[in-house]
């Protein structure tokens, strides 16, 4: 009748045979392992849901890649664990599986699958509300939170399918602890390698007993570039105290994005001119800016709109980072690491620079946050500094109490778009299948002003998706409609 006189969950019992091995340090964080994570691609063909579902199990049966298939428990003194089968087995699968039938149906006559985005023409556009698709990615049976994994003896990653008559929605869901977006394109390349015949030429990643980030950030060599930004426990309180409506209680509206190359490219070369015409006369080198900067640039200063553009307030804009391209001397060539391995990156600036200043100052500002705190060493500074708090293990914050953060997660170089299912279709076909639309959501909570930038699809279009306070996606709308290139 009432909570409090029911039992507490039980986990299974542990089977004895299982490899035992405890969650990285870097995996087993605050954020990582609280969330839950869902991609979903859409494919304008029929697949054959049983080739899926063996062919991946195949791939986390590999030597190396069967860290995925373990069950998370946690030990007598309460820490994590990966607890790895022996053997794969019907009872105990390597991947969790689902499939739903509507072949019956085309996509179009879905209630969720109608409600699907398509790009939009020459102008940016809010294109659709990712949780329209709710229905495609969770069933009764998905994992939702760290305890659906705990307490049960499921894998820690899943697929589902859905099946229509003239196409397909595929999910992949893990728990975030078990891998980052870098390691899940090695996943997706291992999976269409073994989908196409191919598996001599899978990569092996490092075992599970290889992690390679036990030591790092133990013994930095410099300070962090923003240490006298670095917020205190007690400022960081403070800022959650006062966000905590925002940040979790609010009412939230979820929106997609799609951002037209061609808009873009002429954003990007604006910026460059921009930036270009700032150092004429001088022999320095005009500054490199990514696709990615002038994006993060441009969705920025839309999103602080509804902000006095006189305001001294400051914005910290927040972008996740991996490491693994600075880590090279601990990462053997071409073994995948099958890991957490990214921080975040910090751009202050106050509020009156980002909406008064041009686009090419606010893309500048965050390459240079790039550039300044994306060395090995400062590698070292920033989990340094992860490591002051060992019980949570959460990211430092930089910035002030009364600062408005905004967070990016830019996954295009993990190619969501280039994922080719062809050799999984029902009817053989001799051309590449590659999504027609992806999206990544995660849960069991949503917060406010967390961009994820899932890519680019086949025609150079980006896609991009968060969660706003109501009312906000509206101000941004109205803002693309007005601005002129």
């Amino acid at each position: 009748m009432f909570g409090f006189f029911s039992r507490p969950p039980k986990a299974p019992q542990r089977v004895p045979t299982d490899l035992v091995v405890p969650v990285g340090f870097f995996d087993d964080t605050i954020i990582f392992r609280t969330f839950v994570l869902y991609t979903l691609f859409v494919f304008d063909d029929v697949l054959d849901p049983e080739r899926l579902r063996t062919s991946l199990e195949r791939v986390v049966s590999r030597p190396g890649w069967s860290k995925l298939g373990a069950r998370l428990r946690r030990n007598d003194r309460g820490e994590l664990e990966h607890h790895i089968p022996a053997e794969f087995t019907p009872d105990r699968p390597a991947v969790e599986f689902s499939h739903v039938d509507y072949s019956a149906f085309a996509k179009e006559d879905h209630p969720a699958a109608s409600c699907i985005p398509r790009p939009c023409n020459d102008q940016p556009a809010v294109v659709g509300d990712p949780d329209d698709l709710s229905d495609l990615i969770y069933g009764h049976e998905v994992p939702k939170k760290l305890d659906d994994y705990i307490y049960t003896d499921r894998p820690q990653l899943g697929l589902r399918v859905v099946s229509f008559k003239d196409s397909t929605v595929v999910v992949l869901h893990w728990i975030h602890l078990a891998f980052d977006a870098t390691a899940k394109r090695a996943l997706l390349d291992a999976w269409m390698l073994m989908l196409q015949g191919r598996e001599s030429e899978i990569l092996e990643p490092l075992g599970p007993h290889e992690y390679i980030l036990e030591h790092l950030g133990k013994n930095p060599t410099e300070p962090h570039v923003l240490a006298e930004h670095h917020l205190s426990k007690p400022g960081l309180v403070w800022w959650v105290l006062q966000n905590f409506y925002n940040l979790i209680v609010s009412e939230k509206e979820h929106r997609m994005v799609c951002m037209p190359a061609t808009y873009l490219a002429k954003l990007r070369e604006k910026a460059l001119a921009e930036l270009a015409a700032q150092i004429a006369g001088e022999k320095s080198e005009v500054p490199f800016l990514s696709e990615g900067d002038v994006l993060v640039a441009w969705v920025s200063r839309l999103a602080m709109a509804n902000l006095s553009e006189d305001s001294e307030k400051t914005v910290a804009i927040q972008q996740a980072y991996q490491w693994r391209p600075v880590l090279a001397d601990l990462l053997p060539d071409r073994r995948p690491f099958l890991s957490n391995c990214v921080g975040f990156l910090s751009t202050l600036l106050p509020v009156k620079d980002l909406l008064q200043k041009p686009l090419s100052y606010v893309a500048a500002q965050i390459r240079r946050s790039i550039t300044d705190q994306g060395s090995r060493e400062q590698v070292e500074a920033y989990t340094s500094l992860v490591r002051l708090d060992p019980a949570n293990r959460a990211p430092p914050f930089f910035g002030d109490r009364s600062m408005h953060l905004f967070m990016f997660s830019n996954w295009q170089k993990s190619n969501m778009y280039k994922v080719d299912l062809m050799t999984a279709t029902v009817m053989p076909r001799q051309t590449p299948l590659t999504p027609s639309y992806v999206q990544s959501v995660q849960g069991p909570y949503n917060f406010t002003d967390a961009v994820i930038i899932v890519g680019k699809d086949a025609e150079g279009n980006y896609w991009l998706s968060g969660y706003r306070s109501k009312g906000l996606w509206e101000m941004m709308e109205k803002k693309m409609r007005e601005e002129v290139i």
